[in-house]
């Protein structure tokens, strides 16, 4: 009866939350442009409390956003502000007061130069808020600590405060880089999760060369070290870091990491006293298939309903059934990087949770196009995993929003009210069957039956259209693109009648 009930009033009364602080999304960069031109920066902004939402295109403001990435809204899902890791911004996309020099220091000065793309690392950033301030909140971050020594560069974890109550309530930066914490971090894995108590935040974080997770709690007196507890898992600077994520479970019971080379390791977690517990190592590959001379990026993510853990591994993307008696038993491949260009690889790097229960996987950066788990609480291929599912009109810069986990002690932890519409065309990307591929520029299209009048373009890597034509009802068409240079190219067809919203595309390449 109780879930009739919620049915019920899901539908009467519509859907809401008194948690809406991780709604807006913000990315992007002008990769065509000058690093150091820091007039314009061509970006996006996913905003949830749309319905249906997309993506708003041509947000501007004044540094892109490469790995760093954090955002925070009020709990009405209104934007106070965001930061890509070397400056803050109001909700205005304008830099706050003493908003500037984030991470600021000689690493930055000697190695990275300049805030045009932002900070690098896509999970060492994160926005608290303040349990003993309404206004206030903490800005943690991680901060590369130049070292000319053979061990090389290590991150500290820093702290910078914004109170959002100051410069008539757009905010200002009253605390910059104080670090709190000097063991060498791993790369990535930053994840916090609210206490037992609603009110305070734990913040797990492993730290490099060692098997350790450094615990804290943030409470009204401030940033608290706690006792440093075991990972049962040896990290090691040259494959664990930067090559993975943490995520706490969306109740809040478990705690899960993973990259490629150390595999997937779940935790139970106790909110009451940030102690992990229970560990269990579970293998997404045979550890004879493990290429620790290979470079792989890597990801985890929960379903929203906390039964299938997802892994991301740059050419695979696994599920994990956490409800099967034995998950090492329940592991399955849901798909295989298809090869696309966009202009480049869109292998799988970053899965992220959205408040609409879907999961969205970023490619590593400079792509116009991300992927899509569009049922995650479904078994295997029914998850409706979509390649290239969303097209943006700027380049994405291999990063999405890292966010605390919120909604933890809701009922619902994410809002299946929420469509999507991206764009005035079609947003699902299915392959294309071309032949020959490679070719002189003469090029066969089969296309698939039913498909009924539809649009074909041909346009370059740079997104470009080069040839247009339109399709009545066939089946095999060709093109003779010989006259155009050498080449990538991309082959989309738009159905004219496209209730499912779906377009065929294929990559070819002009000898």
């Amino acid at each position: 009866m109780k879930s009739f009930l919620t049915i019920s009033m899901l539908f009467i009364f519509g859907f809401s939350y008194s948690q809406k602080e991780d709604y807006i999304w913000l990315g992007g960069y002008d990769f065509d442009n000058d690093i150091n031109d820091t007039t314009r920066v061509e970006g996006y902004r996913m905003d949830f409390n749309k319905k249906p939402f997309g993506v708003e295109n041509d947000i501007s403001w004044q540094f892109g956003i490469l790995g760093n990435n954090a955002s925070i809204c009020d709990k009405e899902g209104k934007l106070l502000f965001f930061t890509n890791g070397c400056a803050v911004f109001n909700k205005n996309y304008h830099i706050m007061p003493n908003g500037d020099s984030i991470n600021s220091g000689e690493w930055f000065d000697k190695l990275w130069k300049s805030c045009g793309f932002g900070y690098p690392g896509t999970q060492d950033i994160l926005i608290i808020p303040d349990p003993g301030n309404d206004k206030g909140y903490y800005l943690l971050h991680k901060m590369n600590i130049y070292n000319p020594g053979p061990e090389g560069t290590y991150l500290n974890l820093n702290y910078s405060y914004i109170d959002i109550s100051l410069d008539n309530g757009k905010g200002d930066v009253t605390i910059k880089n104080n670090t709190f914490d000097t063991n060498s971090l791993l790369s990535q894995y930053l994840s916090a999760l609210k206490h037992e108590n609603k009110k305070d935040w734990w913040l797990i974080q492993p730290i490099i060369n060692d098997s350790t997770y450094l615990t804290y709690l943030i409470d009204e007196s401030g940033i608290n070290k706690k006792p440093n507890q075991n990972t049962h898992q040896y990290f090691d600077r040259s494959r664990s870091s930067a090559s993975g994520t943490a995520k706490f479970s969306p109740d809040g019971t478990k705690y899960a990491i993973y990259n490629y080379y150390d595999q997937l390791h779940v935790y139970n977690f106790d909110r009451a006293t940030g102690l992990l517990s229970n560990h269990k190592k579970i293998e997404i590959y045979p550890p004879s298939e493990i290429d620790r001379t290979q470079i792989k990026i890597g990801s985890v993510e929960w379903s929203p309903n906390g039964r299938f853990i997802y892994c991301a591994s740059w050419d695979n993307l696994h599920q994990v059934d956490m409800w099967a008696n034995d998950p090492q038993d329940a592991v399955r491949l849901i798909d295989t990087y298809n090869g696309t260009l966009d202009p480049f690889e869109t292998n799988f790097a970053l899965l992220v949770q959205g408040p609409d229960c879907r999961i969205y996987l970023s490619p590593r950066g400079g792509q116009y196009s991300i992927h899509v788990i569009n049922k995650p609480n479904e078994l295997g291929t029914a998850c409706d995993f979509v390649q290239n599912g969303i097209k943006f009109l700027y380049p994405n810069g291999g990063t999405l929003p890292n966010f605390p986990r919120f909604r933890v002690d809701e009922e619902e932890k994410c809002d299946p009210t929420i469509t999507s519409v991206f764009g005035e065309k079609v947003n699902y990307r299915r392959d294309l069957e071309v032949y020959p591929n490679p070719s002189s520029g003469l090029f066969t299209i089969k296309l698939p039956e039913l498909i009924g009048d539809a649009n074909l373009v041909v346009s370059n890597i740079n997104g470009q259209i080069v040839y247009k034509k339109e399709i009545k009802n066939s089946i095999i068409e060709e093109i003779d693109i010989t006259n155009y240079a050498s080449g990538r190219y991309n082959i989309d067809v738009y159905p004219v009648e496209n209730n499912e919203r779906v377009f065929y595309g294929r990559q070819v390449v002009k000898l």
